[in-house]
C-alpha cells in the first residue's frame, strides 16, 4: 500500500520524491537459523484495574526510570500526541538494545499492543529480535480490588540461543509486578 504525498510536490528539490510506503512492522517469515519464541508471564497485582492500567499506560513509567545511556521515546502520534495511543512510535534504545515499534490496538483498561519493527533486537540482531509485546488486564476473579496482568512477548531467536532468551526473559520480567505495586502505592 502506498501513501502519496499530500501536495504531490517534490518539496522544491529537483529530484522527485517517491511516495511513502505503508508496510507491516515486521515480516511474517522467520529468517534462516531463527525460530519463533513466545514468552508469557502473569502477575497478580494488589492494586485496582484502574490503577494498574494508569501506570501501564503512563509514558513516564518507562521514560523516567531509564538509566543513561538507555532511553525510551514516544513520538509522532495523531494530533501531536506522544503517549500510549494507536499509531504512536515507540523506541527503547541503548547499548545492545533497539526495541523500536508502533503502538497497535489499545482497549481501555483491557489490552495494549506494541508491534516491533524489523531490525529491532536485544544484544545483537544475530541473536534476539522481538516482534510484538502485548498486555492484557483483568480483575482478579475473587477480588475486584486486585488485578491480573498478563504479558506476551513474541520474538524470533537464533535456534541455538532459545534457552538463553527464555532465561533472560524470566529474569527481566520477574520484577515487573513488584515494580507496579511499589510505583502505585
Amino acid at each position: 500500500m502506498v501513501d502519496p504525498r499530500p501536495d504531490g510536490a517534490s518539496g522544491g528539490d529537483a529530484r522527485a520524491e517517491g511516495p511513502v510506503v505503508l508496510v507491516r512492522p515486521a515480516p511474517t517469515l522467520t529468517p534462516r537459523g531463527f525460530v519463533g519464541h513466545r514468552y508469557e508471564h502473569t502477575w497478580v497485582i494488589n492494586r485496582s484495574r484502574d490503577v494498574v492500567w494508569g501506570w501501564l499506560c503512563d509514558p513516564s513509567t518507562f521514560t523516567d526510570s531509564q538509566v543513561w545511556p538507555w532511553r525510551v521515546e514516544f513520538l509522532n502520534g495523531a494530533d501531536g500526541e506522544t503517549g500510549f495511543m494507536t499509531g504512536v512510535y515507540n523506541a527503547h534504545v541503548g547499548p545492545f538494545t533497539n526495541f523500536s515499534g508502533v503502538l497497535g490496538e489499545i482497549r481501555d483498561k483491557e489490552y495494549r499492543d506494541l508491534q516491533y519493527f524489523y531490525g529491532s533486537f536485544a544484544i545483537s540482531p544475530a541473536l534476539f529480535r522481538p516482534t510484538r509485546l502485548q498486555f492484557w488486564l483483568d480483575d482478579h476473579p475473587d477480588d475486584p480490588g486486585v488485578s491480573v496482568l498478563h504479558l506476551r512477548l513474541d520474538a524470533v531467536v537464533r535456534r541455538s540461543a532459545r534457552g538463553v532468551w527464555g532465561w533472560l526473559m524470566r529474569r527481566f520480567w520477574a520484577r515487573f509486578g513488584r515494580w507496579c505495586e511499589r510505583a502505585t502505592q
